[in-house]
């Protein structure tokens, strides 16, 4: 038992690393290819990590991308309750969201070094916000990964911890 307890740390050590691995890769955001999406609905599940305590928070529900107007959550669990990045005063992650997908190089090469890879199948996107930036006080770093669709999103903010989120049953 301690065998498989001890290869699984491993696998997921080597997760991570790969995982942080993008930022070794820099890009110009002129040169990302990755899919370009109309309206999306997906599933999502997420993880919140508090930092300093090592309590993660799960939830999950309903995610909906409504190009020209934002992103929307909507919890199902453990409590309902919906975020709409639509709005005016909550726009920032949809403004992020959107100029990625709508190549909006002003946007993303003014507020952030960017990071790239793709292989075959799949694409991952690293934004680290610049010094200069207003969002630079309150993200340390965003990663995307995706294949049609966006699979993965990682959110590391300065002082709320972590959050992750996993997308399926992209339509």
């Amino acid at each position: 038992m301690k065998k498989i307890f001890i290869i699984v740390i491993l696998i997921l050590s080597g997760a991570g690393c790969a995982f942080a691995e993008i930022f070794s890769h820099p890009a110009k955001v002129e040169t990302i290819q990755i899919p370009r999406f109309q309206n999306v609905s997906c599933k999502f599940s997420q993880t919140k990590t508090i930092p300093d305590s090592n309590v993660q928070i799960q939830s999950g529900g309903d995610f909906q991308y409504i190009k020209d107007k934002g992103v929307i959550f909507e919890t199902k669990f453990p409590v309902q309750m919906t975020t709409n990045y639509t709005t005016a005063e909550n726009k920032r992650m949809s403004s992020i969201i959107s100029a990625i997908n709508n190549k909006d190089y002003s946007y993303l090469n003014k507020n952030f070094d960017v990071f790239y890879e793709k292989d075959a199948q799949n694409w991952t996107v690293a934004l680290k916000p610049k010094a200069d930036s207003k969002i630079n006080p309150h993200i340390a770093s965003i990663i995307i990964q995706g294949q049609k669709y966006i699979n993965k999103l990682d959110i590391n903010t300065i002082k709320n911890g972590s959050t992750k989120i996993n997308f399926t049953e992209c339509k």
